[in-house]
């Protein structure tokens, strides 16, 4: 969608539903609408080049850059990574068959086991992060440094305002 085409989408919204329409709207349509390109556009690279999803590389890069000795318990991911316990089984299971993570005895409580990123893990995610960043910093180039700095300031801004 080009930005003609969203001011006027929006301006519809504003003309034939004005108790729906508020200013801000004007901000954080776009800003979804970034987020949506920016991700699907990432999405699509890892996946091309690495054969994984987001997810995936979510929970590789939790394991790499939060794990204790690169390990996690199940139950920290779910909380790290917002997943249902369901969900996260299942992405475990892939990831395992793939041997970017293995299982590792839990010396703490022997009722359940630990996560942990393999070797092949760990180069797959410092890679595709690699890839991710260069993406983003091409993408993002788009702004000078200053600009980039000012919407640095202003993202954590609004994060701040919770």
């Amino acid at each position: 969608m080009n930005i003609k085409q969203f001011e006027t989408n929006l301006e519809n919204v504003k003309k034939l539903t004005p108790q729906v329409f508020k200013e801000t709207m004007k901000l954080s349509v776009p800003f979804f609408v970034l987020h949506k390109k920016i991700y699907e556009k990432g999405e699509n690279l890892i996946s091309k080049e690495f054969n994984i999803n987001q997810s995936e590389l979510d929970v590789l890069s939790a394991l790499y850059y939060m794990g204790d000795n690169f390990m996690l318990s199940p139950t920290k991911l779910y909380e790290v990574m917002l997943f249902s316990s369901g969900g996260m089984t299942k992405l475990l299971k892939k990831l395992e068959s793939r041997n970017f993570i293995r299982r590792v005895e839990n010396n703490i409580d022997k009722r359940s086991k630990l996560v942990q990123i393999t070797d092949l893990g760990i180069e797959i995610t410092t890679n595709a992060l690699k890839d991710i960043v260069s993406f983003e910093d091409e993408y993002f180039s788009k702004l000078n440094p200053k600009e980039q700095d000012t919407f640095q300031k202003l993202l954590y801004k609004m994060l701040k305002a919770d």
